[in-house]
């Protein structure tokens, strides 16, 4: 059996990220993926970004917000989002980003894939055909059915959405870990999910685990960013 560690839009949120690796020990798992987003709305990127750094199992790549960092590090403006309270969470994230870790960032792609047990896994941010797309649960079957006969991946495992699920749509599997550092659905502990692989199956469990918000505000005050984000961190909503 294969054990896989889904992880993603984690926002810099460290001390997320390391309540679930010491609740799972992530040594344990043949490999762990990352569908992007390290970075943006909290203040860690650089704790969450050497976390996968230093593991040589994590399969990552680029999320929306760690692309839009690496636009305003290349000089180029910003076009989204247009909110300066947003804005201001960018910018901070670009002038406080150690060099060893943009240099991380640019070596990301932003899909890859591996093959499990003859599983062909896509890994994506929005989905296979826009990364910026958010694919919820609810979405039209026919939206499913469509991403299922244009691919040529048993297995989806995406971020960006924030939600997490698992579907069987035309015998392709799509999952979604949900977000470990920053849930929109008013619960704000963090969100992860474990693939197994054995024996040509699959099988899918998330988890809901609680961490030091506490952590996430009184270092969002101390850097002096917008009061909103520390009350959605304390609520799980996105209020913005």
């Amino acid at each position: 059996m294969k054990k896989i560690l889904l992880l993603g839009d984690i926002h810099a949120n460290y001390p997320a990220l390391k309540a679930i690796g010491k609740y799972i020990k992530p040594d344990r798992f043949d490999w762990i993926v990352n569908t992007g987003d390290f970075t943006v709305y909290s203040t860690f990127p650089n704790e969450t970004i050497k976390w996968f750094r230093k593991r040589k199992k994590a399969v990552c790549i680029l999320g929306n917000t760690d692309l839009r960092v690496l636009r305003i590090l290349r000089g180029k403006k910003l076009k989204k989002p247009a909110k300066e309270e947003k804005r201001v969470m960018y910018f901070w994230t670009a002038e406080n980003l150690h060099p060893e870790n943009i240099t991380y960032l640019k070596s990301l792609p932003e899909q890859t894939d591996f093959t499990v047990g003859g599983f062909r896994i896509g890994i994506f941010h929005g989905t296979l055909e826009d990364p910026d797309e958010e694919l919820s649960p609810s979405a039209p079957e026919s939206r499913f059915q469509q991403l299922a006969r244009d691919s040529t991946f048993q297995v989806h495992i995406m971020g960006h959405s924030h939600v997490p699920y698992y579907k069987i749509v035309d015998g392709v599997h799509f999952i979604n870990s949900g977000s470990v550092g920053r849930m929109f659905d008013g619960d704000p502990r963090a969100s992860f999910a474990i693939l197994k692989v054995a024996s040509g199956k699959l099988a899918v469990e998330h988890f809901r685990i609680p961490y030091a918000v506490e952590e996430v505000v009184k270092d969002l005050k101390k850097q002096h960013l917008p009061n909103i984000y520390a009350k959605m961190f304390r609520v799980g909503k996105k209020l913005n």
